[in-house]
């Protein structure tokens, strides 16, 4: 936990090109201070790992966090090393004052929503955490950082909608949260899981991981993945690995050892287990099946009628 004096940071230095909002993507380092502000701040991990410390807690962060912070909250992000060839720790941030969430109101139309996400972003007690399971948020802080660094005509309103795109985003993530701690099993929040799963399965995940992105046990977690696919947590992660290698066995002419690697396999004699148990043959034996029709109907083709 860092305990220096927080500086505070004014939106009056900020809100120079439009007057009511900035957005920027940097790169994390030890230099900024712990700091609060007298705006809202929406805060997106788009890259790496690292910590963030928020008043009195210190989270770990990774790609497609997304933190909600309020007002007069004291944090500020860290990368997991000083290192300079280690990923670097890369955060959007969409900072406002609370003025405009009452303007948007009028654009979101349900008065229980805009009151929700008021009170959500302006309170100083609960600062919350979301995660992006579908990549929603991470695309519309794409456009929205695009748009603000390169206005065109009607700028100012078209920031205004993807604004209110992202704060009725916001929203349903936390409706869904919400859901899945009341049913336990929500079938909306397991969607997300396994969305997220089809994304990054190439990347090192555990049962654990998964779990605490819920909020649930593993043994919970356990249950409820076995009874939504049959098949346990290991199983489908593996299956999923040997799908998405098939994929570059077909369109690609990647050594084999570079496609275990891409599909999330460290260790070739594991890769080629898996693929023979799942595919009924070698990573070889596949790639020669699907290629040679395809040769056989490049060479028979050349007659343009």
């Amino acid at each position: 936990m860092l305990t220096r004096p927080s500086e505070q940071y004014k939106g009056e230095n900020y809100f120079h090109k439009n007057g009511f909002l900035y957005v920027n993507r940097a790169e994390e380092n030890f230099h900024l201070p712990l700091h609060n502000h007298d705006f809202i701040e929406l805060a997106y991990v788009a890259e790496g790992k690292g910590f963030h410390h928020i008043g009195e807690r210190v989270v770990p962060v990774y790609k497609g966090m997304l933190f909600l912070l309020p007002p007069g909250m004291s944090h500020v992000f860290r990368p997991s090393t000083p290192s300079r060839t280690s990923p670097p720790l890369i955060v959007y941030n969409c900072i406002f004052l609370p003025s405009l969430l009452l303007q948007l109101s009028g654009w979101i139309g349900d008065t229980r929503i805009s009151d929700h996400l008021e009170q959500r972003l302006t309170d100083p007690i609960a600062p919350e955490s979301l995660f992006d399971f579908d990549n929603v948020i991470d695309g519309l802080f794409h456009n929205l950082l695009r748009e603000y660094e390169l206005p065109r005509s009607g700028s100012a309103a078209y920031l205004q909608s993807l604004l209110v795109q992202l704060l009725l985003s916001i929203y349903r993530i936390m409706k869904d949260s919400q859901e899945a701690i009341i049913e336990g099993s929500s079938s909306v929040a397991f969607h997300h899981v396994l969305n997220f799963l089809d994304q990054h399965a190439h990347e090192p995940l555990s049962l654990a991981q998964l779990a605490e992105r819920c909020s649930w046990s593993e043994r919970h977690f356990s249950r409820v993945f076995k009874q939504h696919t049959g098949q346990t947590f290991l199983h489908y992660l593996q299956h999923l690995r040997i799908k998405k290698s098939c994929e570059l066995l077909r369109s690609s002419q990647l050594k084999i050892s570079n496609i275990a690697e891409e599909s999330g396999y460290k260790n070739m004699d594991v890769f080629l287990t898996h693929f023979k148990r799942i595919a009924g043959m070698t990573p070889r034996e596949y790639r020669r099946m699907v290629q040679e029709p395809t040769k056989s109907t490049d060479q028979t083709s050349t007659n343009p009628l």
